[in-house]
Protein backbone atom coordinates (compact mmCIF):
# COMPACT_ATOMS: atom_id res chain seq x y z
CA UNK A 1 0.00 0.00 0.00
CA UNK A 2 2.94 2.45 1.07
CA UNK A 3 4.37 1.73 -2.95
CA UNK A 4 1.39 2.49 -4.60
CA UNK A 5 1.29 5.74 -2.49
CA UNK A 6 4.82 6.91 -3.86
CA UNK A 7 3.88 5.98 -6.53
CA UNK A 8 1.05 7.95 -7.31
CA UNK A 9 2.83 10.89 -4.81
CA UNK A 10 5.64 10.32 -7.48
CA UNK A 11 3.11 11.13 -10.41
CA UNK A 12 0.98 13.78 -8.95
CA UNK A 13 4.57 15.82 -8.31
CA UNK A 14 5.93 15.41 -11.35
CA UNK A 15 2.77 16.66 -13.02
CA UNK A 16 2.60 20.05 -11.19
CA UNK A 17 6.37 20.58 -11.43
CA UNK A 18 5.40 20.51 -15.92
CA UNK A 19 2.45 22.58 -14.72
CA UNK A 20 4.62 24.74 -13.22
CA UNK A 21 7.27 25.01 -15.51
CA UNK A 22 5.12 25.51 -18.26
CA UNK A 23 3.57 28.55 -16.35
CA UNK A 24 6.99 29.76 -15.61
CA UNK A 25 7.79 30.09 -19.15
CA UNK A 26 4.12 31.27 -20.44
CA UNK A 27 4.48 34.23 -17.61
CA UNK A 28 8.09 34.85 -16.94
CA UNK A 29 7.03 38.67 -15.90
CA UNK A 30 4.63 38.12 -13.42
CA UNK A 31 7.08 35.26 -11.91
CA UNK A 32 9.41 38.12 -11.70
CA UNK A 33 7.07 40.24 -10.08
CA UNK A 34 6.17 37.71 -7.60
CA UNK A 35 10.18 36.55 -6.88
CA UNK A 36 10.62 40.79 -6.32
CA UNK A 37 7.31 40.92 -4.01
CA UNK A 38 8.31 37.57 -2.01
CA UNK A 39 11.32 38.93 -1.17
CA UNK A 40 10.94 42.36 0.00
CA UNK A 41 7.89 40.64 2.68
CA UNK A 42 10.37 37.95 3.75
CA UNK A 43 12.84 40.78 4.32
CA UNK A 44 10.31 42.77 6.67
CA UNK A 45 9.16 39.40 8.22
CA UNK A 46 13.03 38.57 9.11
CA UNK A 47 13.65 41.83 10.56
CA UNK A 48 10.50 41.65 12.51
CA UNK A 49 10.63 38.52 13.59
CA UNK A 50 14.95 39.49 14.64
CA UNK A 51 13.21 42.27 16.87
CA UNK A 52 10.89 39.66 18.59
CA UNK A 53 13.99 37.36 19.45
CA UNK A 54 16.30 39.87 21.00
CA UNK A 55 13.41 40.69 22.90
CA UNK A 56 12.60 37.38 24.08
CA UNK A 57 16.25 36.61 24.54
CA UNK A 58 16.30 39.64 26.73
CA UNK A 59 13.69 38.04 28.88
CA UNK A 60 14.79 34.75 29.26
CA UNK A 61 18.22 35.74 30.56
CA UNK A 62 16.62 36.97 33.30
CA UNK A 63 15.29 34.02 34.42
CA UNK A 64 16.77 31.06 36.13
CA UNK A 65 16.08 28.62 33.53
CA UNK A 66 16.40 31.07 30.36
CA UNK A 67 19.83 30.06 28.89
CA UNK A 68 18.49 26.46 28.62
CA UNK A 69 15.07 27.17 27.24
CA UNK A 70 17.30 29.80 24.15
CA UNK A 71 19.46 27.03 23.48
CA UNK A 72 16.84 24.58 22.90
CA UNK A 73 14.72 27.23 20.64
CA UNK A 74 17.70 27.65 19.00
CA UNK A 75 18.49 23.71 18.34
CA UNK A 76 14.53 23.59 17.13
CA UNK A 77 15.02 26.54 14.95
CA UNK A 78 18.04 24.94 12.95
CA UNK A 79 16.18 21.65 12.54
CA UNK A 80 13.45 23.52 11.45
CA UNK A 81 15.47 25.56 8.73
CA UNK A 82 17.37 22.27 7.57
CA UNK A 83 13.91 20.64 7.40
CA UNK A 84 12.74 23.58 5.36
CA UNK A 85 15.88 23.73 2.87
CA UNK A 86 15.87 20.36 2.56
CA UNK A 87 11.77 20.03 0.85
CA UNK A 88 11.60 23.15 -0.25
CA UNK A 89 10.56 21.56 -3.46
CA UNK A 90 7.97 19.81 -1.93
CA UNK A 91 7.04 23.06 0.15
CA UNK A 92 7.01 25.23 -3.41
CA UNK A 93 4.95 22.28 -4.97
CA UNK A 94 2.08 22.01 -2.16
CA UNK A 95 1.61 26.32 -2.33
CA UNK A 96 1.40 25.74 -6.21
CA UNK A 97 -1.04 22.75 -6.31
CA UNK A 98 -2.97 24.71 -3.32
CA UNK A 99 -3.28 28.21 -5.53
CA UNK A 100 -4.06 25.63 -8.51
CA UNK A 101 -7.28 23.61 -6.78
CA UNK A 102 -8.98 26.80 -5.34
CA UNK A 103 -8.35 28.43 -9.08
CA UNK A 104 -10.58 25.47 -10.42
CA UNK A 105 -12.82 25.34 -7.16
CA UNK A 106 -13.72 29.21 -8.11
CA UNK A 107 -13.70 28.28 -11.96
CA UNK A 108 -16.25 25.36 -11.49
CA UNK A 109 -18.33 28.01 -8.57
CA UNK A 110 -21.25 29.58 -9.43
CA UNK A 111 -21.33 32.74 -12.01
CA UNK A 112 -24.17 34.95 -13.20
CA UNK A 113 -24.32 35.20 -17.09
CA UNK A 114 -26.63 37.37 -16.80
CA UNK A 115 -26.09 41.10 -17.57
CA UNK A 116 -27.47 43.91 -14.72
CA UNK A 117 -31.08 44.84 -15.87
CA UNK A 118 -31.01 48.82 -16.82
CA UNK A 119 -35.02 48.91 -16.08
CA UNK A 120 -36.71 47.94 -13.74
CA UNK A 121 -36.06 45.35 -10.18
CA UNK A 122 -37.02 42.05 -9.77
CA UNK A 123 -39.59 40.92 -7.01
CA UNK A 124 -37.91 38.62 -4.36
CA UNK A 125 -39.48 35.02 -4.51
CA UNK A 126 -40.94 33.95 -1.46
CA UNK A 127 -39.81 30.32 0.53
CA UNK A 128 -42.77 27.98 -0.94
CA UNK A 129 -41.06 29.30 -4.53
CA UNK A 130 -37.72 28.69 -3.81
CA UNK A 131 -38.47 25.31 -2.67
CA UNK A 132 -40.22 24.72 -5.68
CA UNK A 133 -36.57 25.72 -7.93
CA UNK A 134 -34.45 23.56 -5.86
CA UNK A 135 -36.72 20.68 -6.53
CA UNK A 136 -36.81 21.33 -10.13
CA UNK A 137 -32.84 21.98 -10.13
CA UNK A 138 -32.35 18.61 -8.48
CA UNK A 139 -34.66 16.72 -11.13
CA UNK A 140 -32.77 18.41 -14.00
CA UNK A 141 -29.16 17.87 -12.18
CA UNK A 142 -29.28 14.20 -13.73
CA UNK A 143 -30.26 14.63 -16.91
CA UNK A 144 -28.83 15.57 -20.03
CA UNK A 145 -31.27 16.89 -22.16
CA UNK A 146 -34.40 18.47 -21.61
CA UNK A 147 -37.91 16.19 -22.16
CA UNK A 148 -40.56 17.27 -23.69
CA UNK A 149 -42.47 18.19 -20.66
CA UNK A 150 -39.69 20.15 -19.68
CA UNK A 151 -40.25 22.68 -22.21
CA UNK A 152 -43.89 23.47 -21.36
CA UNK A 153 -45.23 26.01 -23.38
CA UNK A 154 -42.42 28.84 -23.52
CA UNK A 155 -39.16 27.44 -25.14
CA UNK A 156 -36.58 28.08 -27.96
CA UNK A 157 -35.49 25.86 -30.73
CA UNK A 158 -32.65 25.78 -33.02
CA UNK A 159 -32.32 23.21 -35.88
CA UNK A 160 -29.12 23.87 -37.97
CA UNK A 161 -26.25 21.66 -39.49
CA UNK A 162 -24.36 22.31 -36.85
CA UNK A 163 -26.26 23.80 -33.52
CA UNK A 164 -29.17 21.78 -32.21
CA UNK A 165 -31.11 23.41 -29.38
CA UNK A 166 -34.19 22.74 -27.31
CA UNK A 167 -34.28 24.58 -24.21
CA UNK A 168 -37.23 26.05 -21.91
CA UNK A 169 -37.67 29.72 -21.39
CA UNK A 170 -38.33 30.88 -17.84
CA UNK A 171 -38.90 34.76 -16.83
CA UNK A 172 -35.38 36.05 -15.06
CA UNK A 173 -31.98 36.06 -15.58
CA UNK A 174 -30.49 34.74 -12.03
CA UNK A 175 -28.65 32.26 -10.91
CA UNK A 176 -31.75 29.92 -9.85
CA UNK A 177 -33.75 31.21 -13.12
CA UNK A 178 -30.69 29.95 -15.67
CA UNK A 179 -30.68 26.77 -14.01
CA UNK A 180 -34.20 25.74 -15.19
CA UNK A 181 -33.57 27.18 -18.52
CA UNK A 182 -32.88 29.87 -20.97
CA UNK A 183 -33.63 33.13 -19.27
CA UNK A 184 -35.59 36.24 -20.67
CA UNK A 185 -35.71 39.88 -19.43
CA UNK A 186 -37.99 40.58 -17.57
CA UNK A 187 -38.06 44.25 -18.60
CA UNK A 188 -37.63 43.54 -22.41
CA UNK A 189 -40.29 42.62 -25.14
CA UNK A 190 -42.27 39.64 -25.23
CA UNK A 191 -42.47 36.76 -28.27
CA UNK A 192 -43.96 38.91 -31.36
CA UNK A 193 -44.35 42.03 -29.72
CA UNK A 194 -42.55 45.43 -30.86
CA UNK A 195 -39.43 45.68 -29.05
CA UNK A 196 -36.05 43.69 -28.29
CA UNK A 197 -36.73 39.97 -26.77
CA UNK A 198 -33.76 39.10 -25.04
CA UNK A 199 -33.06 35.74 -23.78
CA UNK A 200 -29.71 34.40 -22.13
CA UNK A 201 -28.52 31.21 -21.00
CA UNK A 202 -25.35 29.21 -19.88
CA UNK A 203 -22.77 28.28 -22.42
CA UNK A 204 -21.29 26.05 -20.01
CA UNK A 205 -21.47 24.92 -16.01
CA UNK A 206 -20.43 22.40 -14.44
CA UNK A 207 -23.00 19.58 -13.45
CA UNK A 208 -25.38 17.63 -15.74
CA UNK A 209 -28.03 20.02 -15.39
CA UNK A 210 -28.92 20.33 -19.72
CA UNK A 211 -29.28 23.76 -18.21
CA UNK A 212 -26.01 24.92 -18.11
CA UNK A 213 -24.57 23.66 -21.40
CA UNK A 214 -27.96 24.76 -23.79
CA UNK A 215 -26.26 27.28 -25.18
CA UNK A 216 -22.63 25.67 -25.67
CA UNK A 217 -22.58 25.93 -29.30
CA UNK A 218 -24.28 29.27 -29.91
CA UNK A 219 -21.11 30.68 -31.53
CA UNK A 220 -21.38 28.17 -34.32
CA UNK A 221 -24.79 29.90 -35.57
CA UNK A 222 -23.88 32.12 -38.51
CA UNK A 223 -26.01 35.01 -40.46
CA UNK A 224 -29.01 33.77 -41.97
CA UNK A 225 -29.76 31.20 -39.55
CA UNK A 226 -33.14 30.55 -38.25
CA UNK A 227 -34.44 30.88 -34.28
CA UNK A 228 -37.67 29.41 -33.34
CA UNK A 229 -39.55 30.89 -30.20
CA UNK A 230 -42.24 28.66 -28.89
CA UNK A 231 -45.03 30.72 -26.66
CA UNK A 232 -48.02 29.84 -26.12
CA UNK A 233 -48.91 27.26 -29.12
CA UNK A 234 -47.54 30.18 -31.06
CA UNK A 235 -44.25 30.00 -33.13
CA UNK A 236 -41.99 33.12 -34.26
CA UNK A 237 -39.27 32.15 -36.38
CA UNK A 238 -36.29 34.43 -36.87
CA UNK A 239 -33.61 35.11 -38.74
CA UNK A 240 -30.09 36.37 -37.62
CA UNK A 241 -28.78 38.89 -39.08
CA UNK A 242 -25.86 40.09 -37.24
CA UNK A 243 -23.62 39.20 -33.96
CA UNK A 244 -21.13 40.73 -31.83
CA UNK A 245 -19.01 40.45 -28.68
CA UNK A 246 -18.79 42.86 -25.88
CA UNK A 247 -17.61 43.61 -22.24
CA UNK A 248 -20.09 42.72 -19.47
CA UNK A 249 -20.14 47.03 -18.79
CA UNK A 250 -22.29 49.80 -19.13
CA UNK A 251 -21.40 49.54 -23.09
CA UNK A 252 -22.26 45.88 -22.99
CA UNK A 253 -25.19 46.09 -21.42
CA UNK A 254 -26.92 48.89 -23.90
CA UNK A 255 -25.81 46.71 -27.04
CA UNK A 256 -27.30 43.80 -25.61
CA UNK A 257 -30.36 45.27 -24.10
CA UNK A 258 -30.88 47.63 -27.38
CA UNK A 259 -34.21 49.26 -27.54
CA UNK A 260 -36.09 49.62 -31.05
CA UNK A 261 -39.61 49.66 -32.37
CA UNK A 262 -39.33 46.58 -34.31
CA UNK A 263 -39.46 43.02 -33.05
CA UNK A 264 -36.10 41.48 -32.71
CA UNK A 265 -34.28 39.02 -30.97
CA UNK A 266 -31.37 38.80 -29.02
CA UNK A 267 -29.42 35.95 -27.68
CA UNK A 268 -26.34 36.18 -25.59
CA UNK A 269 -23.78 33.61 -23.36
CA UNK A 270 -20.49 33.61 -22.19
CA UNK A 271 -17.29 34.29 -24.24
CA UNK A 272 -14.84 32.51 -24.56
CA UNK A 273 -15.93 28.57 -23.64
CA UNK A 274 -15.68 28.03 -19.96
CA UNK A 275 -15.31 31.18 -18.96
CA UNK A 276 -17.06 34.53 -18.15
CA UNK A 277 -14.81 37.51 -19.20
CA UNK A 278 -17.20 38.50 -22.49
CA UNK A 279 -20.43 38.51 -24.04
CA UNK A 280 -21.36 36.80 -27.68
CA UNK A 281 -24.59 38.01 -28.47
CA UNK A 282 -26.70 37.60 -31.94
CA UNK A 283 -29.44 39.66 -33.19
CA UNK A 284 -32.30 38.32 -35.31
CA UNK A 285 -35.40 39.89 -37.05
CA UNK A 286 -38.33 38.42 -36.68
CA UNK A 287 -39.53 36.98 -39.92
CA UNK A 288 -42.80 34.89 -39.35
Amino acid sequence: MRGVLKKYFKIIKQYFIKMWLICRKKFPKLFNIIKMYGKNFFKRVKTYYQKIIINIKVFLQKHKFGKEIIIFLQKTWHHFQDVIWKNKKTIWLMVFAGGYILFWMWFFGDRNVGVQQVNGTQSNKTEVQQTQIKNKENKNENKREFTEKDLGTFWLEVQTDKVKIKAPIVNGIKDSDLDRGLGRHKTMAMPGEKGNLVISGHRWKFGNNPARTAFIDLDKLKKGDRVKIHYNKHIFEYEIVESGVVKPNDKGVKEILKKTDEPILTLYTCTPKYTSLKRLYYRAKLIK
